[in-house]
């Protein structure tokens, strides 16, 4: 760096330092502190306070009020509510007293073998059912069985009708 540019840099820098050397507060610039003639007087006697009644409740702090943080939203926020009307059921719900499967035992009766389609395994009574061929698939109304009659294995219910 040539000598010229590095005597005015060392110029600038020593009178910035002056500067705020002679300010006396680290760089406050004279015009923007305040001046004796600007300060107000402070009074040599003190006044005594009259007293005055007792509020009836306490006053609110005021410094703290006005740095405490205000709350994030003063709205309460949505919830849930139960639905107004109630779901409807579903539109496929079968009879309970029709089951639909492939005959596992059939014959002339009155004992047949049913596999249902949910794979339930049904052991029927029914004297007035007819013939039901094996590896048929059938839809029968069925109650719980009315006699105490072996039907083989599988969960003993009687047919009331084809």
């Amino acid at each position: 760096m040539p000598t010229a540019p590095r005597a005015l840099l060392l110029l600038i820098t020593l009178l910035t330092m002056a500067a705020c050397a002679s300010t006396g507060d680290g760089g406050t610039p004279p015009q923007d502190r305040p001046t004796p003639s600007t300060t107000p007087p402070t009074p040599s006697v003190t006044p005594t306070p009259t007293p005055s009644p007792e509020p009836s409740s306490p006053p609110a702090p005021a410094a703290s009020a006005s740095r405490a943080r205000p709350p994030l939203s003063a709205t309460e926020p949505p919830t849930m509510r139960p639905p107004v009307v109630k779901p409807s059921p579903p539109s496929d719900l079968r009879q309970t007293d029709l089951v639909s499967g492939t005959v596992t035992r059939g014959g002339t009766g009155p004992c047949y073998g049913l596999v249902a389609e949910d794979g339930t395994e049904y052991a029927l009574h029914g004297p007035d059912a007819g013939e039901l061929r094996t590896g048929s698939f059938v839809t029968l109304r069925i109650t719980i069985a009315r006699a105490r009659i072996n039907c083989g294995p599988g969960l003993p219910m009687s047919i009331v009708s084809r």
